[in-house]
């Protein structure tokens, strides 16, 4: 496989990018993107202790739910999707996966201290990303095993790679590990809205 790209993402641009909101959001970064040999995402979780679910799954026992990780996989996907189409955007206005990438970089670190001013080609993609609500992707059949368990104090490493499209139809090979052991492993299916970003 080749090597993902570094696109570091934090949480707010992730944000930006899904239509899921706190405290229903289970990736809170990117690591990396590539689109070949077949597009692959890695994000991650970290999995606080200060999670509301704690106070009842379970009392004394910090135990992650296993459906809060399917829901990472899913909206690591969900990701994966929107970067995609953002960089055939730019791709289709005559800029390069590379500039697109930058101009990604950019929005990241408007959210941080001291961060220059977004250029001309960065704004263009802030307005083609339009509202998150518009994103919202529909699961068509998950088939995902939960292998460990997971408590607070893990960092959730997420690795999703498109296998399949046809149509508006997707599918992905998913993965979760802890510190490199499997936690959670399968495929995933959805489908595209009619309005993702162009």
């Amino acid at each position: 496989m080749s090597e993902l790209t570094s696109l570091k993402l934090g949480a707010d641009t992730v944000l930006r990018l899904l239509p899921h909101r706190r405290p229903f959001v289970f990736l809170d970064g990117i690591r990396g993107l590539t689109r070949q040999p077949r597009p692959t995402l890695t994000g991650f979780k970290q999995v606080s202790v200060n999670e509301p679910v704690f106070e009842g799954h379970f009392p004394g026992l910090s135990l992650w739910p296993g459906v809060y990780t399917i829901e990472g996989l899913g909206q690591a996907v969900n990701a994966l999707l929107v970067l995609l189409a953002i960089v055939e955007g730019f791709e289709r206005h005559e800029h390069t996966e590379a500039e697109a990438f930058e101009a990604l970089r950019a929005i990241d670190a408007r959210h941080r201290l001291g961060a220059r001013p977004a250029t001309e080609t960065e704004r263009e993609l802030i307005e083609r990303l339009g509202p998150a609500s518009a994103r919202v992707g529909l699961a068509g059949a998950i088939d995902v095993k939960l292998i460990e368990p997971v408590f607070a104090g893990a960092t959730l490493e997420y690795r999703v790679t498109l296998t399949h499209a046809f149509s508006n139809a997707r599918r992905f090979d998913v993965l979760a590990t802890v510190d490199g052991r499997p936690v959670a492993e399968g495929t995933m299916s959805s489908a595209l809205p009619h309005a993702f970003p162009t």
